[in-house]
């Protein structure tokens, strides 16, 4: 197993198992400055290694799945990019992972007056919960004759509405490729 997959496995599970409050999306990409980012014109899909490790997690985020490579493919055909079946310039592959996040606040509602006046004012406390998924998306671009990572995106955000989970899925995709190819320094 090469380093920089058990360094992706320790982050995604971090990020699975850990306590994480993100309220808006975010978006980090690195890349290699070393490849040749406008000799990339064909790309193929592969299926992380992290799914194949787990397959049980292919199954749980197979909606998800389906979303980001129609994303993906969306994007990447914007950008000139052809997706094949054999040859290809790079290989595209991700994974992705979700925790349910359940927060409870507990507000104290004071008032004055009523029955008691000055004298004992009633207080109330009010409990309402949050619950949402926060989610994290890494998409890599690996060169395929030396399997070496040329690109990497880390999507993370919160989903509040299950119902419109497919826009936070594409809006993350397409602030990930805003940055494919990526700005070299000349």
């Amino acid at each position: 197993m090469s380093s920089g997959f058990r360094v992706l496995t320790a982050c995604v599970l971090g990020f699975i198992l850990s306590p994480l409050a993100i309220r808006a999306q975010k978006v980090k990409v690195e890349f290699d400055p070393s490849v040749d980012f406008a000799r990339i014109h064909r790309y193929e899909w592969r299926t992380h290694p992290l799914f194949d490790k787990y397959p049980e997690l292919k199954e749980q985020y197979s909606v998800a799945i389906q979303l980001v490579m129609g994303a993906a493919n969306q994007q990447l055909t914007k950008k000139g990019a052809l997706r094949v079946d054999s040859s290809p310039d790079v290989y595209l592959t991700f994974f992705v992972g979700s925790k349910e996040i359940q927060k409870m606040r507990t507000e104290v509602v004071d008032t004055w007056g009523g029955w008691y006046g000055w004298y004992a004012p009633p207080i109330w406390t009010v409990t309402t919960t949050e619950q949402y998924i926060d989610g994290i998306l890494v998409m890599d671009m690996v060169d395929p004759r030396t399997s070496q990572l040329a690109w990497r995106a880390y999507c993370w955000d919160s989903i509040r509405d299950m119902q419109n989970r497919h826009k936070n899925i594409e809006s993350a995709v397409r602030k990930a490729f805003n940055h494919f190819p990526p700005k070299q320094k000349q």
